[in-house]
């Protein structure tokens, strides 16, 4: 995913956060932009979401974002958000199946694989 997501987040200087549904066979089918932030941080629901997952018709879902800072570490909000989320998804039978985090450099990190 961070290939997917690299080349759309790493020059921004604010967060993004973006969605990609997958389908059956793990392919990417459609992306969409849930949340833009400010240089260091950005909030989400979480209903926003699964309901956007739902809303793509997606197998299942990955979710990215970007550190502008450079520091592909998550954060604790990154690593409690993604642990939420991957218990909310699996009740609703949608898996979530990454969360991967960009900077501008070209490192990532994935939050909780």
């Amino acid at each position: 995913m961070a290939r997917t997501f690299g080349p759309r987040l790493a020059s921004l200087v604010h967060e993004e956060l973006w969605i990609a549904a997958l389908d059956t066979h793990g392919r990417v089918r459609e992306t969409r932009l849930l949340a833009r932030g400010s240089d260091d941080a950005l909030y989400v629901g979480r209903s926003t979401v699964l309901r956007t997952a739902l809303d793509m018709a997606a197998h299942s879902f990955v979710l990215a974002h970007n550190h502008p800072s450079g520091d592909p570490t998550p954060t604790r909000d990154d690593e409690a958000m993604t642990l939420e989320l991957r218990h909310l998804a699996a009740e609703l039978h949608v898996p979530f199946k990454a969360h991967v985090i960009v900077t501008p450099s070209g490192r990532y990190a994935a939050v909780h694989e």
